[in-house]
């Protein structure tokens, strides 16, 4: 999978911006909101949906205080793969469960009911932890 800053930017995916750190915080603000949510919540599929959507919001987080934003549709993925370039191949793996999460994460909200184990739900949380620790080490 492994991308790099300047094929998101030559392929229009990204653009550079003026470094925000208040919105970084925010997104980070937001990760671990979703995350204790996430934690909170009763159904597997929103568990999920929730876990993912705390990956997201630190992703973004890392984004913005690099300078950069995403343009275009395919939102998602483009912070998935810039979250690759970043983190680079040590933390491939981590980055590779955010990209099964998101197509996964799709099915559930637009397509089918009922498709995340109580297993799934708890793993996705553990990575969400995970992966907000990880982007917090970075932004540091």
């Amino acid at each position: 999978m492994m991308m790099n800053l300047s094929d998101l930017l030559r392929e229009g995916k990204i653009k550079r911006a003026e470094p925000d750190r208040l919105q970084a915080e925010e997104s980070l603000k937001a990760a671990e909101r979703d995350i204790a949510a996430a934690k909170e919540q009763k159904n597997p599929d929103w568990s999920f949906s929730i876990a993912y959507n705390s990956m997201l919001q630190a992703a973004r987080a890392l984004m913005f205080s690099d300078g950069y934003r995403s343009v275009g549709e395919g939102h998602h993925k483009t912070v998935v793969d810039y979250a690759d370039a970043k983190l680079g191949a040590k933390y491939g793996k981590l980055v590779g469960i955010f990209d099964r999460m998101r197509a996964k994460r799709h099915m559930v909200v637009y397509e089918k009911v009922g498709v995340i184990s109580d297993y799934e739900a708890e793993f996705a949380v553990k990575t969400a932890e995970e992966f907000l620790a990880k982007v917090k080490g970075k932004l540091k």
